[in-house]
């Protein structure tokens, strides 16, 4: 039964549960300290999936089974005199066979806190009110007895009667719960049979799960080095230079340039390994200055992708850089001379700047001597070092500070481009690789490819190798090859085919999967460059995933706000045949997708694209993602767009809309050294065809978007000396951020509103001038049906169909970008225009399920009720596009004197009439609904200079507060 317990938050869980006739496979997260998601895979024992006739089609894939997505939301934590209290919603997508709603109210009793009781009432599934006791026994704080009161009538689950389920009944359960760390066990009994639970719950809010115990150490000199060069002997003689590089490619970074101009030694690079950008600046100055010659006073380095620059790191105080890596000055002491800055063009080392390096580099070892035999590096050796805790916020947990090591140095870049096999290696159980000092690649490793729930198994796979080439051509030019060849595989077993009705863009991805063989995943050409400050751009041509290919480009604005970016790819594709090598089908398109990213506190980033979609569908998705403390990301996205998949599961009235949820692990979170790879997963109710996209070939905003964020973050230097005494502070383990009620500040602004309310003669002269106006709208509601339906056909109607469908969206998008992104006045106004919205779209809901009116496209009349199999919440009148739309630009007219905004709804409210979708009265009405809501609520919260909610972006954070002055 339910509770109103919410786990810490950033807990991640997976178990597996039997209660016959089900079987459950869940996955639960809290993305928030409020909310937790679970997604469940149910099998019932006893009902087959499709048949039950050996031979027949379907025969094989074994137990009916279903995926249902359940929420719940605690609305206020306990007190000390009032309970938690949470709401929920099981199955709230898909075939909905386990729906149901409940709310719940939990205690905690006991001098330790050790009882908890629950009680609650349910609508469905359970049904009626319930109850729970947990105790936990204070000498034994793992165990814990439990006692519940079952309200689910399993009588009405699913065909019953062909299971288990009916003959169950409701009643009193008791079970037996263990926990040990990470793990917990449940065994209970109801009163008519036994059910068991385990699960593993990973604390995504930790930093690390296991210590560094391999990570290489840093570089540092011999006690004894030799004397530095000069300026004059660096130019003269490149083997100095080539000293500095070996060292640096010995610590994975790649793609180095070296340049010393004047008083400045300069360098452009990147690494191929540490995650974080801080610690992998910090690396390359420890080096960099035991081959810095003499006379030179400053140190410029410059951190790169694929080329592009990310970040310049500015060393004006070389003695006090020394002094900061030894321990002898603090980090307030080095801020003072040290720049961290956004790169400007001037700052990234081209190839023919780097020519009289390169050349000496490329010679064999023994053609040259060493020019600074004495000079040290680093080794690969293992860790060691004391115990250090985690900040403030996070749990304590043992970590280790590399040593350092000390190792001659040789002008031969040893071991570079060589073939290495390894075990474990960035998450691969085995690897064969070779890389380079320009970052060029060859890489064999297996991969394994899923296929769920077709009706010839529940459960397919493949297993092959995959082997991954890529090479630097030049400044920017990257040829990136993918193939793999299939070991072992269950997938060409699938053969049921795709019933979508629109172009199978990914739909068929089984005749993908049992194509041929040895496949060519991707075979592709790509440009990168920054032709200005603060602007990427990347143009793309070749084989781009496994069923498509084309030519493309992508362009990315990064404003100086590093909250938000900006980006437009545009990709002329024509689908890959079946075969996976260079065989095509007829289908062609051109995706245009502009994308908007917004990074909220507590590291939540919300994803707004827009525009043409593989199917040729157009419309808008929106992605929502929380990074945790331990880089691990959580997500889910939602695509609305015009596709008009009717084909189950979508169906006429209610076509399917593509939706999901993702999971992204930095699988240096989970290994004893410091790794980029990440690995991450995404998963839909169904694989449908409306709003995808292509598989970009190398996404500009995924190559900045973390260095960025550390970049951006406190002082932009992270984990910059590895000391010890460095990690107690937020630029290294940033402190958990907690999460602000925004209760008081909503609750002064409803007393706010509430007061704004009109008198009751006021309610009454406007209800009787809103009927009037909707009455005499209602006289044209047949004859402007009927002329639409007359030209139903027309190219324009249909246009101003899909504005009407797209304005509340854009709309609502306007405001809250006017919330996130406005001065003090201007997201005062968007947060009023959300809360109209809001209102107003309750207030029409309450409408439509009290009058239940058809839709035209019903062909019912005007003045019908819903017919058979249509919902009342998606009735005709009042219309809730128009609602919305009124009510988001109210505010904003009202406020900058803008009458010209009603007009812009007024426009989308018509394209409903024009795609037969509402009467005209419907959209009157709608429409002075929304205008009511957003009067009253701008007249009741415009003047916030007695008290109001402030929101104050800064350069590092985003504070929220409520004031009040009197």
């Amino acid at each position: 039964m339910p509770s109103a317990v919410v786990e810490p938050d950033g807990t991640f869980s997976v178990g597996y549960s039997y209660d016959s006739p089900y079987g459950q496979l869940w996955v639960t997260s809290n993305i928030l300290p409020f909310l937790q998601m679970t997604g469940r895979y149910v099998s019932i024992t006893g009902i087959p999936g499709f048949t039950n006739v050996p031979g027949e089609y379907g025969s094989g894939y074994g137990r009916y089974k279903d995926k249902v997505i359940d929420a719940k939301l605690r609305l206020w934590q306990e007190t000390t005199w009032l309970p938690s209290v949470a709401v929920g919603a099981t199955d709230l997508f898909g075939t909905e066979l386990f729906k149901g709603q409940y709310v719940v109210a939990t205690k905690t009793f006991g001098a330790t806190k050790n009882i908890e009781a629950s009680l609650g009432y349910a609508r469905n599934r359970p049904d009626g009110p319930f109850a729970g006791l947990r105790w936990s026994p204070a000498a034994l704080p793992r165990w814990s007895v439990v006692a519940e009161y079952d309200t689910t009538n399993y009588v009405r689950d699913f065909r019953a009667a062909e299971t288990s389920a009916g003959g169950r009944r409701k009643g009193p359960s008791m079970g037996l719960e263990y926990r040990w760390g990470w793990l917990a066990l449940q065994a209970a009994r109801s009163r008519d049979q036994f059910s068991i639970n385990a699960s593993v719950s990973i604390p995504f809010g930790e930093r690390e799960f296991i210590p560094k115990l391999f990570e290489p150490a840093y570089f540092v000199d011999d006690k004894n080095p030799p004397p530095l060069p000069t300026r004059e002997q660096w130019h003269n003689d490149a083997g100095y230079g080539a000293d500095l590089v070996n060292a640096l490619v010995k610590q994975d970074y790649k793609n180095i340039r070296v340049v010393q101009e004047g008083n400045t030694l300069a360098l452009t690079l990147t690494n191929s390994r540490i995650s974080n950008l801080g610690r992998a600046v910090g690396r390359a100055a420890r080096t960099a200055i035991a081959f810095t010659p003499v006379g030179v006073s400053n140190i410029r380095i410059t951190y790169t992708k694929l080329d592009q620059p990310i970040a310049t790191y500015e060393f004006v105080d070389l003695p006090k850089l020394k002094d900061y890596f030894a321990g002898k000055i603090d980090r307030k002491a080095f801020l003072d001379v040290v720049l961290v800055r956004y790169p400007e063009r001037g700052d990234v080392i081209r190839d023919n700047q780097q020519a009289w390096l390169n050349e000496f580099l490329d010679r064999p070892a023994s053609v040259y001597p060493s020019a600074s035999p004495a000079a040290s590096s680093v080794a690969p050796v293992m860790a060691n070092g004391p115990a250090i805790a985690s900040s403030a916020g996070a749990a304590a947990m043992p970590a280790t500070m590399p040593v350092p090591a000390v190792v001659k140095a040789t002008n031969a870049i040893e071991n570079d481009g060589k073939m290495a096999v390894g075990l474990g290696v960035d998450g691969d159980v085995v690897q064969v690789k070779s890389v380079d000092r320009e970052a060029n690649r060859f890489k064999i490793a297996p991969k394994v490819g899923f296929f769920f729930n077709d009706p010839s198994g529940a459960f397919r796979y493949s297993i092959s190798a995959l082997a991954n080439y890529d090479r630097r051509l030049g400044d920017g030019w990257y040829f990136n090859g993918a193939a793999s060849l299939q070991l072992l595989e269950t997938v060409s077993g699938v053969t049921q085919p795709s019933n979508s009705e629109l172009p199978h863009v990914r739909s068929d991805v089984a005749k993908y999967m049992r194509g041929g063989r040895f496949s060519l995943s991707r075979i592709m050409l790509n440009k990168y460059d920054n032709p200005a400050e603060r602007v990427y751009t990347r143009l793309s041509a070749g084989l781009y995933e496994d069923m498509f290919r084309g030519v493309g480009g992508q362009v990315l604005y990064l404003p100086k706000d590093s909250r938000w970016a900006a980006d437009l790819a545009v990709d002329a594709l024509q689908q890959r045949g079946y075969k996976g090598l260079f065989d095509s089908l007829d289908y062609k398109t051109v995706t245009a997708i502009g994308s908007m990213h917004y990074r909220l506190p507590h590291d939540i980033t919300v994803t707004a694209r827009a525009g043409r979609f593989l199917a040729k569908d157009s419309g808008v998705r929106v992605e929502v993602k929380r990074r945790f403390q331990s880089g691990i990301e959580v997500g889910a996205w939602y695509t609305h767009t015009n596709a008009n998949d009717i084909t189950t599961p979508g169906k006429p009235s209610d076509p399917y809309q593509d939706r999901g949820v993702f999971l992204s692990v930095p699988l240096n979170t989970m290994l004893p050294m410091d790794t980029q790879t990440v690995a991450g997963f995404s998963i839909s109710p169904w694989t449908r065809d409306g709003g995808q996209m292509v598989a970009s070939p190398g996404d500009l905003y995924d190559m900045v978007e973390r260095p960025r964020a550390d970049m951006s973050s406190y002082d932009g230097l992270g984990n910059f000396a590895e000391r010890p005494d460095e990690q107690t502070l937020p630029a290294v383990n940033p402190p958990v951020q907690p999460f602000v009620s925004p209760w008081p500040a909503m609750r002064a602004r409803l007393e706010q509103s509430s007061s704004a309310l009109p008198e009751p003669a006021d309610w009454v002269k406007a209800t009787a001038l809103v009927g009037g106006v909707v009455v005499a709208s209602a006289l044209s509601d047949k004859p402007v049906d009927r002329f639409v339906k007359k030209h139903q056909d027309s190219s324009v109607l249909r246009n101003w169909d899909k504005v009407g469908k797209v304005m509340p969206f854009a709309l609502v998008g306007a405001a809250g970008a006017a919330f996130a992104l406005g001065d003090e006045r201007l997201q005062n106004i968007g947060l009023i225009s959300m809360q109209s919205v809001a209102a107003a779209t309750g207030l029409a809901l309450v409408g439509k399920y009290a009058i239940g009116r058809a839709r035209p496209d019903e062909n019912r009349g005007p003045w019908t009720t819903v017919g058979e199999g249509k919902k009342r919440s998606d009735a005709s009148f009042p219309s809730g596009h128009s609602t919305i739309a009124f009510a988001a630009v109210t505010p904003f007219a009202q406020e900058y004197d803008a009458p010209w905004l009603y007009g812009v709804a007024a426009l989308g409210s018509a394209g409903r009439v024009a795609g037969r979708k509402h009467w005209v009265s419907d959209t009157v009405a709608g429409g002075i609904l929304g205008y009511a809501v957003g009067s009253w609520l701008w007249q009741a919260q415009r003047d916030q200079s007695k008290s109001g909610l402030s929101i104050n972006p800064g350069p590092k954070e985003i504070s929220v507060t409520w004031q009040s002055k009197y």
